[in-house]
């Protein structure tokens, strides 16, 4: 992939070429997570707002409707634990896509060192993509009691990761500064 961004200009507006190559689309994921992660690190940086949902808390002094003493007396506290709570929302995006990129992040679930053995089992099954019979291997652990696999903590890992990606979808319009 080869992306080129020129500086926007008011009249002309700004010139974007992107060439996409074959096997950017074979881990379409990785190849965005690359260009979407530094994206939302500089927005974190020098964000100028916040989406309108975290930032309506009432009592502002340019508001058509008028509100209570309390409210003007709390709109600055109200902001500022919007302003936080949208900054927690970038940073869930953020470290989700620091793992996508990094990508190794399953390792850290495998303990021990892992041995395998591949036994023939003696049956032959069609390959759908050759069409020609082929033998069958079972994987044997040969190092049942030296390796371990904690599937709970990769499946909370992959949760967590899930949770940033969603909050990207659910606000992708709001990103923006």
């Amino acid at each position: 992939m080869k992306a080129k961004f020129t500086n926007y200009q008011s009249k002309t507006g700004q010139r974007i070429d992107i060439k996409i190559d074959r096997w950017d689309t074979y881990s379409m994921d990785n190849t965005l997570a690359h260009i979407i992660l530094p994206l939302l690190l500089q927005l974190r940086e020098t964000k100028h707002g916040v989406p309108h949902e975290f930032a309506d808390v009432g009592g502002e002094d340019h508001g058509q409707q008028d509100s209570f003493d309390f409210y003007k007396e709390t709109h600055n506290e109200a902001f500022d634990s919007g302003v936080k709570r949208w900054e927690e929302c970038l940073d869930k995006m953020i470290w989700s896509f620091q793992q996508l990129v990094e990508g190794n992040y399953s390792d850290k679930y495998h303990h021990g060192k892992i041995e395998v053995e591949w036994k023939p089992t003696g049956k032959k099954v069609n390959n759908p993509m050759t069409g020609k019979m082929e033998d069958t291997f079972q994987m044997i652990d040969k190092n049942p009691t030296e390796h371990w696999y904690d599937l709970d903590g990769e499946l909370l890992h992959d949760e967590r990761i899930q949770e940033g990606l969603d909050l990207f979808g659910r606000y992708y319009r709001n990103l923006w500064d």
